[in-house]
């Protein structure tokens, strides 16, 4: 146990020593802040090797290279789609505005996979702006029928000049 001390203001004993501040050990200071430093130091140096030593992954997009059809092959496979659709319309499967919106379908896809040009997503303004003419004035005359309820077009000289587009593609 400490000593009795009597301060001099004060008729109180104190049974405790108080030590002055400095007299702690700083040996125990600079150990527990040492030991701090170098850690943080460490941390540090472990992030920028990892860092460093991965490899920079970086992604490659495959830029998706469009390969065209021959004409004479899509020729081939759109006119049949042509001849479904007519078979479609005849036995009373499609009515007008089904078979001009089938066969406005048809013809921009095939527009598609023989130039890559991706006519099935351009409106007709967009279609004349890419000089896309052998079915822009084609699909100009579908717009009628997709969109109103009567057309003075008929269905069969239209699914004819699907046929006559696809057929003096060159």
């Amino acid at each position: 146990m400490g000593s009795l001390i009597f301060y001099k203001d004060t008729d109180l004993p104190i049974s405790v020593d108080l030590q002055d501040p400095f007299s702690y050990n700083l040996r125990l200071f600079i150990i527990l802040s040492a030991i701090t430093v170098a850690s943080i130091i460490a941390l540090i140096a472990v992030f920028l090797i990892r860092k460093k030593m991965k490899p920079a992954v970086k992604k490659v997009e495959k830029i998706p290279v469009f390969k065209p059809k021959a004409p004479a092959e899509a020729q081939k496979e759109y006119l049949a789609k042509i001849d479904a659709i007519e078979q479609k319309y005849k036995n009373g499967t499609f009515d007008v505005r089904t078979t001009h919106l089938e066969l406005s379908a048809v013809v921009r896809m095939f527009v598609h996979d023989v130039t890559g040009i991706e006519a099935q997503n351009f409106s007709l303004n967009e279609l004349k702006e890419k000089n896309v003419y052998q079915i822009s004035g084609l699909i100009e005359e579908f717009y009628a029928p997709e969109f109103a309820q009567r057309t003075d077009k008929e269905t069969m000289d239209s699914i004819s000049d699907a046929r006559k587009v696809i057929l003096t593609w060159k």
